[in-house]
């Protein structure tokens, strides 16, 4: 669970401005910033978390279950369609071939299981976020992103609809070991 670079709290562009003033070269820094609200934790440590939203206790509390490696892949009820969890098995692809996605109306909680994953997290740009959901929860969009690193046992909280983010990667080589990922998604109401 660690930053890869230094925009991982916030996206950063620097722009370096130099002007002579009497005589003076002065140079500027000036760092544009946007806002990343994602949480990054550990499953042992959710007690402050929890109290983000009324549904969280009961999705970390499903997120916490001894049998999540061995239950069967599909969804899971939690709290009617307010909170459900869907275990997915699939295959992690290279950084290269990541795609940000990011959700109107649902928080993604997601947690590796079988290893680890990494995962790209991007702002959600204005313009796909205007119009762009209307009748559904996701959209998917071609955007720069930083990445994470989690563990099994670690977890990400994607807020919407700022919260881009481009799951299921990894940093291996194709081919060199990749076998079928397992991670658990919990989905939450965004109230």
């Amino acid at each position: 669970m660690q930053a890869q670079n230094s925009k991982y709290f916030t996206l950063r562009e620097n722009l370096n401005l130099t002007t002579n003033w009497n005589g003076y070269n002065i140079r500027f820094d000036i760092i544009l910033a946007m806002k990343r609200k994602f949480l990054v934790g550990s499953i042992a440590n959710t007690e402050a978390i929890e109290k983000l939203n009324p549904f969280f206790a009961k999705a970390f509390a499903f997120l916490k279950r001894a049998d999540l490696a061995t239950l069967s892949a599909g969804k899971y009820e939690i709290a009617g369609d307010d909170c459900f969890a869907m275990i997915n098995e699939t295959s992690l692809k290279p950084i290269t071939e990541g795609r940000c996605e990011a959700h109107s109306k649902y928080i993604d909680i997601q947690m590796p299981v079988s290893e680890p994953e990494t995962i790209g997290v991007a702002v959600t740009p204005e313009c796909a976020i205007e119009g762009a959901f209307k009748d559904n929860d996701c959209v998917f969009m071609d955007v720069p992103f930083d990445t994470i690193d989690l563990k099994p046992g670690e977890f990400a909280v994607f807020f919407p609809p700022d919260d881009a983010h481009a799951p299921c990667l990894t940093r291996k080589v194709q081919g060199a070991g990749c076998s079928v990922h397992r991670k658990v998604v919990v989905k939450v109401r965004n109230i």
